[in-house]
């Protein structure tokens, strides 16, 4: 009997007990909960920042090659080393900072140069002696890329290549006149005109040859050094029988033989990246014109305050 009433008012606490904890939960006003969901609610999703339009990525070795696809050749050691380039500053000129250098041309006298991004890239001609700009035009709704000047008796004119829209530009020289409009498969990196063909580059390790009239692709040829395949070949520049291109989002240029496609010059140019640019990823070496008049050449990057015309010339070591 004794223990039947225990365990009768063990159940009667127990119930008392869970009555309370049962209203201390509960105990929250309809006010408190409502502002407890309306704070959830005025608290922001995540947001990711949106990408810029910007050429894709390359591995981060400004002073060494970052595009050659066997690690094995990108061991310094386990590769056989082109003749280093050395360079001496001649003159300083102006550059628009507002310019993502995709392309610089000299043609007769004259500076030409091809800028990028969707809603900013442009085709324009700047002073050769100051590097101001003395007319622009925009080009609207792409992504404009290299730039090359082919010199014809019967008027010159410009090619503009894009970077995924796959079509190119030609213009008048004198108007910047759109006079035709081409296609192609692929990406559009860097150009440049040899006299005779169209050479191309579309970020991989292979140099395309088009016809200077029709655009149409003619050959190709694989660029290699000590064998290895070198990718990420950006802007294009003709010169004495060579192409000079730069590496995208490097501090090298190197110089190729387009028949081969050997690279035989490398020029680090490390010491030119002003201090704007430095730890930039994007606003990185980009353009190359050579200057017959003087057999200089004019460096330049994106959205560089200044323009470089540097004399080139081989570097020979101690047992040379």
């Amino acid at each position: 009997m004794t223990q039947r009433i225990l365990l009768i008012g063990g159940l009667v606490v127990g119930i008392i007990a869970g009555l309370f904890v049962w209203n201390s939960l509960t105990g929250l006003s309809v006010a408190e909960q409502s502002e407890v969901v309306q704070t959830f609610e005025e608290t922001p999703p995540p947001t990711t920042a949106p990408s810029a339009s910007i050429e894709p990525p390359a591995p981060d070795a400004p002073d060494d090659f970052p595009a050659i696809v066997d690690s094995a050749i990108g061991d310094i050691g386990q590769r056989q080393i082109p003749i280093n380039v050395g360079f001496e500053i001649i003159e300083t000129l102006e550059h628009d900072t507002s310019a993502f250098t995709q392309g610089l041309e000299i043609s007769n006298g004259r500076l030409f140069e091809s800028t990028g991004l969707v809603g900013e890239s442009t085709i324009r001609e700047l002073a050769l002696d100051t590097g101001e700009v003395l007319r622009s035009t925009d080009v609207e709704d792409v992504f404009a890329e290299g730039l090359t000047v082919v010199e014809d008796p019967a008027g010159d004119t410009a090619i503009q290549i894009t970077w995924q829209d796959e079509v190119a530009f030609r213009y008048d020289l004198e108007t910047f006149e759109l006079l035709e409009t081409y296609s192609y498969s692929g990406q559009g990196w860097g150009i440049c005109h040899d006299g005779d063909r169209l050479v191309m580059s579309n970020g991989s390790d292979t140099l395309q040859f088009r016809d200077a009239e029709t655009f149409e692709l003619v050959d190709e040829v694989a660029v290699t050094l000590s064998g290895g395949p070198v990718e990420l070949i950006n802007e294009l520049e003709c010169a004495n029988g060579a192409v000079w291109a730069n590496i995208w989002q490097s501090s090298l240029i190197i110089q190729i033989d387009p028949e081969s496609g050997t690279v035989n010059r490398v020029l680090n140019a490390r010491t030119l990246t002003p201090p704007e640019a430095e730890g930039r990823t994007d606003n990185v070496l980009n353009g190359i014109a050579f200057d017959p008049e003087d057999g200089t050449y004019l460096l330049t990057g994106k959205r560089w305050p200044v323009t470089y015309r540097v004399q080139l010339f081989d570097e020979v070591d101690a047992d040379g």
